[in-house]
């Protein structure tokens, strides 16, 4: 790492730059890190750094497996696994927890009403199959062998359940009841822009060393992976050089979107 690097390095380990830097990549992070099935992110009003340690070092679980085999005085067969830390680690350049407030739309969920008829007034097929919405009788019958509604009315009882949901409550986003605090850490790698490539590979290497790192639940999503992963970048004399001495910021910001990683540059 060169001395340009190294001073990216001593800037991101003040709390207030590392959270002027990811402010604006907030919400990036947050999905990053959380399945949000029954929640939709209105805005973001706040990050905050806790904690900063700068190189870090994640040590990968390791595992192998073998087995071993004796014939004498009998045939024998064992197999085993063995798991522990690499030896090596994996340096994150900076590791820190964040605090960020969100303002968030939650479905609740639950029901509004259940009810369960018995289905018996039926004379014909095309009455049995009126009284369901999402039914495949003449794929039912088939896998059970029924072809006339007689076979129907005799292969047994049939119910069908009403089921109708509690539509969620107006969203407001002034409401505080809709107001969310999400924890999670995130691991930083230090790039050159001239070697996205190499910050790309730095950031894969730490998501495969924290992979099988237990994950805390929290009150907001279902968290997915221990670490949002960002990529900073000393800004170049020119931000936006020719084809041929690299990407651009836009680029640059494109391509590790699309690989998971959030891109900041410092200025």
């Amino acid at each position: 790492m060169g001395v340009i690097q190294d001073r990216a390095v001593a800037r991101l380990a003040d709390k207030a730059e590392l959270a002027h830097v990811l402010t604006p990549r907030a919400r990036l992070l947050v999905e990053q890190t959380h399945e949000l099935e029954h929640e939709r992110i209105d805005s973001v009003t706040e990050l905050r750094v806790r904690s900063i340690t700068p190189q870090a070092p994640l040590f990968p679980l390791n595992s192998r497996r073998g087995n071993w085999s004796q014939v004498v005085p009998s045939l024998t067969r064992s197999d085993f696994i063995w798991e522990g830390e690499a030896v090596k680690p994996v340096w994150a350049d900076v590791l820190a927890e964040l605090e960020v407030d969100l303002v968030a739309e939650t479905d609740p969920g639950g029901l509004d009403s259940l009810v369960v008829k018995a289905v018996d007034a039926y004379t014909t097929l095309d009455e049995f199959r009126s009284q369901f919405r999402f039914l495949d009788l003449d794929a039912f019958m088939r896998s059970h062998g029924l072809t006339t509604v007689e076979d129907l009315r005799e292969s047994g009882d049939y119910l069908r359940t009403e089921v109708k949901l509690r539509p969620p409550p107006a969203f407001d986003p002034a409401d505080p009841r809709n107001r969310r605090t999400v924890t999670l850490e995130t691991a930083v790698v230090v790039g050159d822009p001239a070697d996205v490539a190499g910050a790309l590979r730095a950031a894969r290497l730490v998501a495969a060393a924290a992979r099988d790192r237990p994950l805390a639940p929290g009150p907001f999503g279902a968290r997915t992976a221990p670490y949002a992963l960002a990529a900073a970048f000393p800004v170049p004399a020119n931000p936006n050089p020719p084809p041929q001495q690299g990407l651009s910021q836009a680029e640059i910001e494109t391509l590790l979107t699309r690989a998971g990683i959030v891109a900041v540059f410092l200025n």
